[in-house]
């Protein structure tokens, strides 16, 4: 994951102002936080009267400074108890975008087999649907909006096979382009969903609570959308394709889902993978490994899809 994070310390002095006068107080201590795949600042700061906070910080021109202020959003519209950061304070200056949450001190989720963390996990989506139906967000746009230019992978490799691809699915381009299609029929609904459901969103506290970070995309949809998005980081984990659905099927967002509705976001999730792995990296210290955890989901993804196909 990403090692080249920018610091404190390397934000603007007017940017690193302009937080401490509305905390009231200094920063006297940094913990840099590894996780994740993009460029911005991510650090767990220590002011003088012991508060922890999360702050972020990207530059204003950066492609992906939408998803920071996506993530506030969120922040700022989530009902009080809901298992995700809160918002502190968020602005502008000197070209910077800066978010400061409240800071979620745990550790990431074990997926793996055997780990109860699975079962907290599936309970702890549950119970967030829960919090975030009726969608909190009124400026959230639809999982329609959001996620059908993006599982959409299929249709894009069968124009121009990729060399590498798996003989199976070399072999089934035309009919994974069309099942990749029917989960948008089943979408709508009015659940903030995350959208991104991976083992480092996922924090775990002293408590045992079960934490979703980083809301960089969030939409308002079904609320079966975080449910299924489980599967495929339950298999790069460790699971077969059958045992993690099985790890899953308890959860009652995961039961809400049609069949179809299941296989189809299966196959678009392999078909989004199998496509973004094979782009050219983004610039940054974590542009490889982002293409190769990629390519591990595109992988996982596509056993999925042939174990509910039955192939």
């Amino acid at each position: 994951m990403n090692t080249a994070r920018p610091r404190w310390g390397d934000l603007p002095a007017a940017v690193r102002g302009k937080v401490t006068r509305f905390l009231g107080e200094e920063v006297v201590s940094e913990e840099l936080q590894g996780g994740g795949y993009t460029p911005a600042m991510a650090s767990v700061l220590t002011t003088s009267s012991g508060r922890a906070l999360f702050c972020k910080a990207m530059p204003e021109e950066h492609p992906l400074c939408a998803a920071l202020a996506a993530e506030a959003a969120v922040a700022a519209s989530a009902p009080a108890g809901a298992a995700l950061p809160g918002l502190v304070w968020e602005g502008t200056e000197d070209g910077w975008r800066v978010v400061v949450f409240t800071a979620v001190r745990g550790r990431h989720a074990n997926l793996s087999p055997g780990s109860d963390d699975v079962a907290a996990v599936v309970s702890a989506l549950d119970g967030l649907a829960g919090d975030l139906t009726p969608c909190p967000l009124s400026t959230a746009p639809t999982a329609r909006e959001v996620l059908s230019p993006l599982l959409s992978g299929w249709a894009s490799l069968r124009e121009q096979p990729p060399p590498g691809l798996a003989p199976w699915a070399l072999a089934n381009l035309e009919r994974l382009a069309l099942l990749e299609e029917a989960w948008a029929d089943h979408a709508d609904g009015d659940t903030l969903t995350h959208g991104d459901i991976r083992a480092d969103q996922l924090l775990i506290d002293a408590q045992e609570r079960v934490w979703v970070v980083d809301w960089a995309y969030p939409c308002r949809g079904a609320a079966w959308i975080d449910g299924v998005d489980l599967v495929t980081p339950l298999i790069m984990n460790g699971h077969t394709p059958e045992a993690a659905e099985k790890q899953v099927t308890g959860s009652a967002r995961f039961a809400s889902a049609p069949a179809v509705a299941v296989t189809s976001f299966a196959v678009a999730a392999a078909g989004y993978w199998a496509r973004a792995c094979r782009q050219a990296p983004p610039p940054g210290a974590g542009g490889a490994m982002l293409r190769a955890f990629q390519a591990r989901a595109a992988d996982a993804a596509l056993a999925w899809v042939r174990h509910r196909l039955g192939e």
